[in-house]
C-alpha cells in the first residue's frame, strides 16, 4: 500500500502524540516539549488522571467510526479536556470525533 507524504507526515505526529498520552517517553526524552507546551501539558493532565490516555480511546473511536486517523488534538474546551479525531472513511470523507477526555464519551461527530 502506498502512502502520500501528506499522510506519512500525518502518521509521524500521531505516533509522537500517542506516546505522550500513553505516558511513554519521547524518542527526544522525558523532559521534551514543544513551542506551546502541548506535550507537556497532555502529559501531566495523563498522570493526574485528568485525561484518559489516547491509546485507550483510540479503539472505541475506531469501532464507531472505522477509517484512517489523520489527526489528534487535545484541547481544553470551557474545563473540560476534548480530544479531536479526524478520521478519513473508506469514502474518503473526513469525519471529526470529539470525544471527552476525561469519561471517553463521544461527545459528536461531524461530517457524517
Amino acid at each position: 500500500m502506498r502512502c502520500s507524504p501528506i499522510l506519512l507526515a500525518l502518521a509521524i505526529g500521531l505516533v509522537g502524540l500517542q506516546q505522550v498520552l500513553c505516558d511513554t517517553p519521547h524518542p527526544r526524552g522525558d523532559g521534551w516539549e514543544d513551542d506551546d507546551h502541548s506535550y507537556d501539558r497532555a502529559r501531566r493532565a495523563v498522570r493526574r488522571g485528568e485525561i484518559l490516555p489516547m491509546a485507550q480511546l483510540l479503539p472505541r473511536v475506531r469501532a464507531r467510526f472505522p477509517g484512517e486517523v489523520v489527526d489528534v488534538e487535545l484541547e481544553r474546551e470551557e474545563g473540560h479536556w476534548v480530544y479531536e479525531f479526524k478520521i478519513v472513511d473508506d469514502r474518503g470523507w473526513l469525519r471529526e470525533i470529539y470525544v471527552d477526555g476525561h469519561s471517553g464519551e463521544i461527545l459528536s461527530a461531524e461530517g457524517d
